[in-house]
């Protein structure tokens, strides 16, 4: 355990440039993801220069809504971790940013009837604005796209468990839109 503990400050050093501040570390969390059907998230960060600062994300929804005679889902649960580039400094100003990712998925009713159920990997790459509302406070706003490869399984609705279709294909879609406040130790 001591080992482990060891190794991980000498890398966090090695990564920090053996400079390692209090201030160096982010927490955040994004309404956007919020309002996206109530997804809890978190986002964790340190710089590893002074123009780019590493990653890890997670994101989980374990809710579905009965809504109008129908039941809406978008459970998930999500894990990425990367990078973004500060043109000025970290945590300041605009931002170009790239992230790997893993999602289990169940979601169905939202936009039509049907229900979708698999997994996907891939990559994120987006970019956006850091607006320093004071020393230790931060709004970001950006997008992204999603690149990658999923594995589903489309029913017929959401409680039947009629099996449509399996399937694997590339997708291409929206991600990582951001309306985050971000902490900054």
């Amino acid at each position: 355990m001591k080992i482990g503990l060891a190794l991980a400050a000498t890398i966090l050093m090695v990564l920090s440039g053996g400079e390692i501040k209090g201030q160096n570390y982010s927490v955040s969390t994004n309404f956007a993801g919020w309002m996206e059907m109530g997804t809890l998230n978190a986002e964790a960060g340190m710089p590893v220069a002074k123009n780019w600062s590493v990653y890890v994300q997670g994101e989980y929804n374990p809710f579905h809504y009965d809504m109008w005679g129908r039941r809406r889902q978008y459970k998930h649960i999500k894990f990425s971790t990367g990078t973004k580039y500060w043109p000025w400094f970290v945590n300041s100003g605009w931002f170009i940013s790239g992230y790997v990712n893993w999602i289990k998925y169940s979601f169905g009713g939202v936009f039509d009837k049907k229900s979708y159920e698999g997994s996907a990997v891939g990559a994120t790459f987006g970019g956006g604005y850091a607006l320093m509302l004071s020393k230790n406070l931060n709004l970001e706003m950006g997008l992204g796209a999603f690149a990658g490869v999923t594995n589903y399984t489309r029913f017929s609705c959401i409680k039947c468990g009629k099996i449509e279709v399996k399937k694997k294909r590339v997708i291409v879609t929206p991600d990582n839109a951001l309306i985050q406040l971000t902490m900054l130790f």
